[in-house]
């Protein structure tokens, strides 16, 4: 059985199009209509004349889901019918394992050609909630289906992404190793040359060309200044010549037994198909056959004696099951690193908020001991600071055993099994080695002799970049320890008995004095910062108040930054910067700004024609109209144009010119037409509230502040 999803038809999706497609036909003689099919409904639909009326009307009420319909087929093979009950249970089945089941569906079985089938339509829109569901990875949910469906009646196994494992009864991914068979299956030869190798057992002409010969020609046609001449030299030291039909057709003769083979079956990439075949005609030139004596002194190749061809597909069926099998230790060892890294995030979360119990444990009993008032002021500034100390101690523990413990990349791992001597991580490095070099010939083939061409120098290698990020990252790790270690040295300096003041030294002198009621930095040392507005979340909570001059409000926003302190400034400064960067941060959100920003100007703004010197917010206001992608090609198109003044109308609702300045900057001129304002700002607005809750979704919300005195 295939199920198969039939893609989304940008802007032209229709319930009522394809709801007569699938249940009506016309009668031969008189034309009328006639139903065509078998149909069953959900629950939820009055009857099948009004399907695509109450569809539309549901998918009406959530106007952010611009396409409710989704439309899939299940089919048989020719030689099996299943039952109308099999069916509908078919039907069923993958409509509850992606999550339709209580949607609006009609199902219509067509038996009106050689292999049986039925169609899904299913509304996305929940009747009730009015929600739209779309679910992840569709196809390969339903091919998983499909095949708990075949092993639950016995019908034939369809070749797809899933397979039905026996031993555990369920549908399991197809391995790379057996995507690999199978694609080699398929390039199997077919017909007559299928017939050979079947009784004779022996390689035919067209295996033999198609797996040594046409790999070879696929890469000398890659190359500049190739002609015909070079294409026979090529194949005569296959011992193969090249011919041309009177149609213009090619063919492959085999010169010692005089067998041919069509040129576009075992050149497929070359020869099969106009537009190939034009291609490569194009880059030969004028057709010249193979001279005589390049026939006379062409090699023989050695005799088939000399190879044995079974052991050779036996070395690679050896290596390929090796690769597989170092593939799937790698992916094992990947996904053990990972849980064991998710092990430490967990520990670390419960830990954390063991410390910030305990702290509050010690701040209850400190306040309600009979000590006096400077006294207890003391005791919970000290307790305090240690708590910050062993909160950032924790943080900076379990962030050196998740880098420790993170998985390596693929060759990393490879490379370190190979030092243990594994032949296979090896052979691995070896095939690596060797297709590196293959690439680099192929590249130096492509290029042209007279053109210059710039690269790195020899003594750089392709790793370059990455060290560097590497070098980089170690580098701001560096620093970060640096200035833990600076905090974690921290020591009292000085207690006030009489106020109950403590002050703190940090890098040799006093930094930070705890008063109680307030946390003052003396100076601006970032270790410094970071120590005191730690410390005052931990007493006061999240929401807090600075006071000094606008110097120090910008270090300590920075500060809260770039350390990942959640804290909320009472000063409107401070918050409105820490909102800046977090737009910086978070592009979805910047995005909603931009689209605001957009729908103002178009609520508040009564012309016709309206500037846009920012090419982002004028490629968003053609994204709410016309896919993203083809809105960034038409800005690209009028930039590059060469008439004065280029424009072009987008679907009849505005019409967007290309202008420059004096100084030469390009911008936009968008005349809307008046008529299709308010639909546009609908639109816009529509585009905006999107953006605006999938970034609200990625911001870490806190439902309550941690107390404090």
């Amino acid at each position: 059985m295939i199920a198969k999803v039939q893609p989304a038809r940008q802007h032209s999706s229709s319930f009522r199009r394809l709801h007569a497609y699938l249940t009506t036909e016309r009668d031969a003689d008189t034309g009328e209509p006639l139903l065509r099919g078998d149909v069953v409904l959900s629950d939820n639909i009055a009857g099948l004349d009004s399907v695509a009326i109450q569809m539309e009307g549901i998918a009406f009420l959530n106007p952010r889901c611009k396409d409710a319909l989704c439309h899939y087929e299940l089919s048989w093979p020719p030689c099996e019918r299943p039952t109308r009950e099999q069916w509908t249970v078919c039907a069923l089945h993958t409509l509850r394992v992606l999550g339709y089941q209580d949607h609006q569906y009609m199902v219509v079985a067509h038996n009106d050609r050689a292999h049986f089938h039925i169609h899904i339509m299913v509304n996305k829109v929940h009747p009730e909630t009015f929600r739209a569901h779309t679910p992840y990875r569709n196809w390969l949910t339903l091919d998983s289906a499909a095949r708990v469906l075949e092993a639950k009646y016995g019908w034939t196994h369809t070749t797809g992404p899933t397979r039905w494992d026996e031993e555990s009864k369920r549908a399991v991914r197809t391995s790379s190793s057996e995507r690999n068979a199978l694609r080699i299956a398929r390039q199997q030869p077919t017909g007559a040359a299928a017939k050979f190798e079947h009784y004779h057992d022996e390689e035919s002409l067209q295996s033999f060309v198609r797996k040594e010969v046409a790999p070879r020609v696929q890469q000398l046609l890659i190359r500049r200044n190739v002609t015909w001449d070079d294409l026979h030299l090529l194949l005569s030291e296959a011992h193969l010549r090249l011919e041309k039909g009177e149609l213009g057709g090619y063919t492959v003769l085999a010169i010692d037994h005089n067998i041919r083979a069509k040129a576009s079956d075992v050149f497929r990439h070359n020869f099969a198909g106009k537009i190939n075949r034009e291609a490569t005609e194009a880059a030969l030139g004028p057709w010249t056959p193979a001279s005589t004596s390049l026939q006379q002194t062409a090699p023989h190749p050695a005799p088939q004696s000399g190879r044995n061809t079974a052991q050779r597909d036996e070395r690679k069926a050896q290596r390929r099951a090796d690769r597989s099998a170092l593939m799937d230790e790698y992916n094992r060892y990947r996904n053990r690193q990972r849980e064991v890294c998710k092990a430490f995030t967990t520990d670390g979360r419960e830990s954390r908020q063991y410390l910030l119990e305990v702290l509050r444990q010690q701040k209850r009993e400190i306040r309600a001991s009979a000590l006096t008032w400077p006294e207890k002021k003391v005791l919970l500034s000290q307790a305090t600071a240690q708590s910050v100390l062993e909160v950032r101690a924790l943080k900076l523990a379990i962030q050196q055993r998740r880098r420790e413990q993170f998985p390596k990349d693929l060759r990393s791992w490879v490379a370190d099994r190979a030092d243990e001597g594994d032949a296979r991580a090896a052979a691995q490095l070896r095939g690596w080695h060797y297709a590196d070099l293959r690439n680099q010939r192929r590249l130096n083939a492509r290029l042209e002799s007279n053109a210059l061409h710039i690269g790195p120098s020899p003594d750089n290698d392709s790793s370059t970049d990455w060290a560097g990020f590497e070098q980089r990252q170690l580098a701001a790790q560096q620093k970060q320890q640096i200035l833990a270690n600076q905090i974690a040295a921290t020591r009292i300096w000085t207690i006030n008995r009489k106020t109950g003041d403590v002050s703190y030294m940090l890098n040799g002198r006093v930094s930070v004095i705890d008063r109680g009621r307030l946390v003052t930095v003396l100076n601006q040392d970032e270790a410094a910062i970071v120590f005191g507005l730690e410390m005052a979340v931990q007493k006061y909570g999240s929401r807090i108040a600075c006071t000094g001059s606008e110097e120090w409000k910008r270090m300590v926003t920075m500060c809260a930054i770039k350390h990942g302190i959640f804290a909320q400034f009472t000063d409107p400064e401070m918050q409105g910067a820490l909102h800046q960067e977090q737009l910086l941060a978070n592009p979805l959100q910047l995005r909603a700004v931009r689209l605001h920003s957009i729908e103002t100007r178009l609520r508040t703004e009564e012309i016709e024609d309206l500037i846009f010197t920012d090419e982002t917010d004028a490629r968003l206001l053609l994204a709410s109209l016309q896919p993203a992608a083809q809105s960034r090609q038409l800005l690209e198109i009028l930039k590059t144009s060469q008439q004065p003044e280029p424009k072009a109308n987008v679907d009849g609702n505005l019409t967007i010119a290309l202008v420059r300045s004096s100084s030469g900057q390009p911008a936009f001129r968008v005349s809307i037409h008046e008529e299709k304002r308010q639909e546009i700002i609908d639109r816009v607005a529509q585009l905006r509230q999107a953006a605006y809750l999938a970034s609200r979704n990625n911001f870490r919300t806190f439902s309550n502040e941690r107390g404090g005195r």
